[in-house]
């Protein structure tokens, strides 16, 4: 398969370590107390360093599969989609889906990855909105009595509804008819 020249990242071993640093900050600088890392997490950084120093061949082409990935992490093939994930949405590493057309259909082949440079990093909003899921979550499980799932309060059901389409905020009855609320209405 030819390869595009701007496909093709040499980086140096200052630049890797440079990528790595910046990185292993942005995971201490997101990290939040009581949770699991920052928007990178473990996984994350253990990619990174895998996708830096394993992944580019000698001629600055860094395209190994997911297969490739997990073995050389460690990790599970679904592991590695979601790290890539986080990575991408960090703004450290994008993705160009690579493949072929056989008889009359597109077929990915791979993937090749290009690092940006620290300075073009974004930042990242999953770490905010995981530190807000789980604080709901302790929340309501400090309120819950113990006693199976926690029970969501009756304003919050209700909001969630209005927001889900399941019930019309002015009038109060949701898209059954039913005045009684958005578990009435079931199919």
């Amino acid at each position: 398969m030819r390869v595009a020249a701007w496909q093709r990242q040499i980086l140096g071993d200052a630049d890797r370590r440079r990528i790595m640093e910046a990185a292993r900050r942005l995971e201490r600088r997101t990290h939040q107390p009581g949770l699991h890392g920052g928007c990178l997490r473990r996984t994350g950084i253990i990619l990174l360093w895998t996708l830096l120093y394993r992944g580019p061949s000698r001629h600055g082409v860094c395209d190994p599969s997911l297969g490739q990935l997990a073995a050389w992490s460690g990790c599970a093939r679904s592991t590695v989609q979601l790290a890539l994930q986080r990575l991408e949405a960090a703004g450290i590493l994008g993705h160009v889906r690579r493949g072929l057309v056989v008889a009359g259909r597109w077929s990915q082949w791979t993937s090749a990855y290009l690092f940006a440079t620290p300075e073009r990093w974004t930042a990242s909003d999953t770490d905010a909105r995981s530190a807000e899921v789980s604080a709901v979550k302790k929340t309501l499980r400090k309120e819950s009595s113990g006693e199976g799932r926690a029970r969501l309060p009756a304003a919050v059901l209700r909001d969630l509804a209005v927001t889900w389409g399941l019930r019309q905020e002015a009038s109060g009855t949701d898209k059954c008819g039913d005045p009684a609320g958005p578990g009435a209405c079931q199919r």
